[in-house]
Order: C-alpha cells, then structure tokens, then sequence
C-alpha cells in the first residue's frame, strides 16, 4: 500500500510508524488511558484488512483515532 502524504509525497506503507507512534502516546497518558500491544496490533490490522493500494495519511489517522475512541481510550486519541 501507498501513503500519500499531506505535502502530496507518496511513500511506501509501514506498520512500524504507526506501531511507533501509537506507543509513544501510550507513554504520555495515565495508565487507564493506555492501550495494550494486542489493540495496537487490532487497530493495524484494521487498517491493513481494507486492502487498498493507496490512503492519505489523514484517512489512516482517523481510523485510529476511531478505533482508541471505541476502545473509550479519548484523551489517547487526542
């Protein structure tokens, strides 16, 4: 899959960035707001299961944050 970027750019998909990004938000909350390595690895696949060979990089971010909010996870969605 794609990524295209918000200046335009496109690059190649990578799990480990969104992985990445997801932990360290992680880090910054209290403890009942964190999420565990198994709904990380959900919210992945959630993303990878849509098969598609392109996505803007704030269609990926809003599933996230979907997902953390369905989780009640809100202040580690924001």
């Amino acid at each position: 899959m794609k990524v295209i970027k918000r200046d335009g750019s496109t690059v190649s998909y990578d799990r480990n960035k969104i992985k990445r990004a997801i932990q360290k938000a992680n880090s910054e909350v209290a403890p009942n707001e964190k999420v565990s390595d198994d709904t990380i690895e959900d919210i992945i696949s959630s993303i990878e299961n849509r098969n598609r060979s392109r996505m803007l990089v704030e269609d990926i971010q809003d599933i996230i944050e979907q997902k953390l909010m369905d989780e009640k996870k809100f202040v580690l969605a924001k």
